[in-house]
């Protein structure tokens, strides 16, 4: 990808912080990641409105596609309106976790947006539907303070709350990184290998773009986890099956894979994602990760090349 981009300049073991750290990462982990069979090259674009009309559905990444943190990305919240009245469907594919999703679906509100919650398909409710085929257990969450965890269909403990519960529970859910607490982590991993239980981790991102940088997030720390507790975790979000499973039949029967648009701005979860479930992909450019990059040479670095490269929706 040249010297600018040269992966030995990337400390894996860290938890990313730039998008070509977070490229790397990505690449680092590839063989835990699905497998897609990609367009042979992508079809360059400005926006989504010459490719309104080719498709019956579009399915948005929310950071770095909508958003950027508490801020929306200018002309979103029009986009999704013009494709409403296009007769479009359209439904947010988010591995934001960490709320319920009605709490995210009155998040993107104050936004501005105009969605309903059964516009919205998270990693979450991927992983609620698991819970509820599974045999019951009691789980250990890790949560950020004061996380709202009722809409979760099984037994738990808030493992911020009450940490010495840490040898009793039978799984472990993570909805947080721990990124700041490495005392909290030790622990974790210590008590996976003493003994292995299941991890279930909603949110695969390792980062999210914010206002103010990166975010470290769950999927970080499943990694970490299984470098150095040798456990192999359960993945709910993008670009694994679940979620797009999920979002897939919040359509309903009528509308095929292939007449659906994944919208998003990182090759290793939207774009990877979306090819393996069958969809069309859109790259986002001019937001989120692939902003920081050298997105042309990103693509023919990781062999994950998109139907369509679009500055913004």
């Amino acid at each position: 990808m040249g010297e600018r981009e040269d992966s030995r300049e990337v400390d894996l073991n860290a938890a990313p912080r730039t998008a070509l750290q977070l490229l790397h990462a990505y690449e680092a982990m590839r063989n835990a990641l699905p497998v897609a069979r990609c367009p042979a090259r992508w079809v360059r674009g400005d926006d989504l409105a010459s490719l309104t009309d080719r498709y019956s559905a579009f399915f948005f990444d929310a950071f770095g596609v909508l958003n950027i943190g508490d801020t929306p990305i200018p002309g979103a919240a029009e986009r999704l309106v013009n494709l409403r009245r296009a007769g479009r469907r359209i439904v947010v594919v988010s591995n934001a976790a960490s709320v319920p999703p009605r709490a995210l679906a009155a998040a993107y509100q104050a936004m501005g947006f105009e969605l309903e919650p059964h516009e919205i398909v998270t990693s979450r409710e991927a992983m609620g539907v698991f819970l509820q085929r599974s045999s019951p257990r009691l789980w250990g969450v890790v949560a950020p303070p004061g996380a709202q965890l009722d809409d979760l269909p099984c037994r738990m403990v808030h493992l911020g709350e009450m940490p010495h519960a840490l040898d009793q529970v039978e799984g472990f859910i993570l909805l947080s990184s721990l990124d700041k607490d490495t005392d909290a982590k030790e622990r974790l991993a210590h008590a996976l290998r003493m003994r292995p239980r299941p991890v279930l981790v909603a949110n695969a991102d390792l980062a999210a773009p914010r206002e103010d940088g990166f975010s470290v997030e769950p999927g970080y720390l499943a990694r970490w986890l299984t470098r150095t507790a040798s456990l192999s975790p359960t993945y709910f979000g993008k670009p694994f099956p679940p979620i797009f499973e999920l979002a897939l039949q919040r359509l309903g029967p009528g509308v095929a894979p292939q007449q659906v648009l994944m919208v998003g701005d990182t090759l290793h979860t939207d774009v990877l994602g979306g090819a393996h479930a069958g969809l069309h992909t859109a790259l986002v450019v001019r937001y989120g990760v692939s902003a920081e990059l050298d997105w042309a040479a990103a693509v023919a670095h990781t062999g994950i090349v998109p139907d369509h490269v679009i500055d913004h929706i």
